[in-house]
This record gives C-alpha cells, structure tokens and sequence, in this order.
C-alpha cells in the first residue's frame, strides 16, 4: 500500500496531469468511505510494546497541551495497542502506527513493512521518519506512521515537526467538531437577537440558552448545562489593552463584577500574547473559584480582550466550565470554537 501524503518532510514531483488524476482519485475513494471512529481527544496509537516507551516520549513531546482543572489533563489522550489489533483500528479517527526496533520479529516493524511502499520505508528510515496522510481509512481520519531507526533519530526531529503536526490535528479537531456543535438544531433565535440588539454576532449551539442580559452594563451571560458551562461577553469604550499589567486587573476583577458570585485563582493563572480571528489579542487561562465557599465549585477558564478601533471598544470574551471528575479538555476546546465565532458587524 502506498500512503499518500500530506505532511511529511519530502515530496516526489508530480507534474499537473498527475496530481489532477491523484485529486480526482482521492475525491471518488472518500465517497466510497465511511466517516472515521473514535473519540476526538483520543489517538490510537499500534505499536510493540518493546517500542512503546519510546513512542509515548515522542508523541507527549509533540502534544504538550494540557489543560489545568486545577489537575493536568491532556488535550489529546494516547490509547496504545498491540499490532494484531491494526485492521479493527485503522478506521477510527487519530492513528498512529509505529516502529523503531528493526528487528524481523518485531510486529510493529512488520506492519509498517506491509503498509508503505518501498521508497516510503526506506526514505522513513533512513532520513525522515514521519509521514502524515488524510482520510487513508476512513473520512475525516488522521493516519500517522512512524518509522524510526532509533529512539534518538526519531527525538531529534521533535522540534522540526511539533508545529505542523498539532496545527494538522487541530484542525481535524475544528472540523470534526464543527459539523457537530455548529449544525441546523443552532439558536438561530438567540444568534439574531444578539445580532441586531448589539451588533456583532456570535454562533451559538444547540441548548445554550440567555442567563443574564445587561445592556446597561455592557453584559451578556450564556450558559448552558451538562455539563455546566457558560459565555460571558463584555465590552467597554476605548482602548484597554495597551499594557499586560491593565488587562490583567480588568480580567481579574471582571468575573466577580459581573457574574457574581465567581472568582479567579491565582493557581495557574497565565496572561499572554494571542489573537481573535483578525485582531491582536490577550488571552488569559487559569482556574475559577465560587466566592462561597460552603458551595464550592471551580474548574478552568479562558478568557480573550481585544480592541476594535472602527468602534473604538474593548471586547472582552470568557468561557468557563464545572465538571468535576470528568473530563474537560474537549468541552473547552468546543467553548473555544464558539467564542471564536464571535464577529462583528463592522469587519
């Protein structure tokens, strides 16, 4: 079998003829697929266990996102298994299959024989040991193979690869995810209000409904349960974003102000440099807190603080979660996905 790449640090020239007929082909093989399985927060990786060490040092070096809640949870989730299990796997949504041991025996190393082309193995081996392809399986599919002479050859290369590789994930997150929180059953209801009451618009999925509408005080509270989550956006007149030392105090002292009864923790708590859609922005992370302690609640936060100068006002987007004992990583990667949503009518 020949994988047909889309990341991968070397490439072959095609001339036009044939990259046309390698598109035509891919696009009436992908009809023919089912969409691919699995959890989005979750790779399956197929190795031997004499590799296996080794590979989840790679793969954690490469996906090093984690979300405090106050406790570390990864964004992506690594689920190993044995090679034999390689044909009831191959369809789900995240794979990777790898090898490093070159040694007959080695299951791992047979089956990324069986599955690359001979120019594929041997240029993976010898010089580049990643290839990244698309929809291989199953539609909508990430399909990694790692083919690695050493441990030490396949860490050396983490540095190159980190960024590319996460941004291929991402954006098979963002895909896979929008088709699910952003389809028909949205509150289009909700979306429109907003729309011409404040004029900027905001997608808004299914079940979010209005907690709190303050005009007056430049604030809008969604939320939304199972589990509990809500949105709060504000805006203020001017330019506040100019120092980090300003903004830091705005978006501290902003739950409270607003929601109420919130608060954040200093545990964790990170400010820096981001963006939000076309404009500059800062975003801060950390952990909320309930005021009361008798009905403690908390969990992680985000917020982004931005300045649109064709209205000359300060935007200000938060997001936040209570879950406890479960995870939370994909929740909020969702959250992210709506807030990020936000436009506004001027643009």
């Amino acid at each position: 079998m020949k994988i047909e790449v889309i990341y991968g640090m070397y490439s072959f020239p095609l001339n036009r003829l044939l990259l046309c007929i390698i598109i035509l082909y891919f696009n009436i093989s992908c009809d023919n697929k089912r969409e691919a399985l699995g959890a989005d927060n979750e790779i399956r990786v197929i190795c031997s266990e004499v590799d296996r060490e080794a590979i989840q040092k790679f793969l954690s070096a490469i996906f090093t996102d984690t979300l405090y809640t106050p406790e570390p949870e990864p964004y992506y989730h690594l689920k190993f298994s044995d090679p034999s299990t390689y044909l009831d796997l191959r369809s789900q949504s995240q794979v990777v299959v790898a090898a490093l041991t070159r040694d007959v025996g080695n299951p791992g190393y047979q089956l990324v024989k069986r599955i690359l082309s001979p120019e594929q193995f041997s240029f993976t081996e010898n010089q580049d040991p990643i290839i990244l392809g698309k929809d291989i399986y199953a539609k909508k599919q990430l399909f990694m193979i790692i083919n690695a002479n050493s441990a030490d050859q396949l860490m050396s290369t983490v540095n190159e690869k980190q960024a590319n590789v996460r941004k291929h994930f991402h954006e098979q997150f963002i895909e896979r995810q929008g088709r699910y929180i952003f389809g028909a059953d949205r509150n289009k209801d909700l979306e429109d209000s907003l729309s011409m009451e404040f004029g900027w618009t905001l997608k808004i999925p299914w079940g979010w409904e209005m907690i709190k509408k303050r005009p007056d005080s430049n604030f809008i509270w969604l939320g939304k349960e199972m589990p509990f989550q809500w949105i709060g956006i504000g805006w203020t007149k001017g330019d506040i974003v100019e120092d980090d030392l300003s903004v830091g105090e705005y978006i501290w002292n902003w739950p409270i102000k607003n929601y109420g009864n919130i608060q954040i923790n200093d545990h964790k708590f990170k400010l820096d440099k981001s963006s939000h859609n076309n404009y500059p922005a800062w975003r801060a992370e950390g952990i909320w807190e309930t005021v009361d302690l008798k009905e403690a609640k908390g969990g992680p936060f985000r917020s982004y603080l931005f300045y649109d100068p064709k209205e000359n006002i300060t935007y200000h987007l938060n997001y936040l979660i209570h879950h406890p004992g479960n995870d939370k990583s994909i929740f909020m990667r969702q959250l992210d996905m709506v807030v990020k949503s936000f436009r506004i009518h001027t643009i």
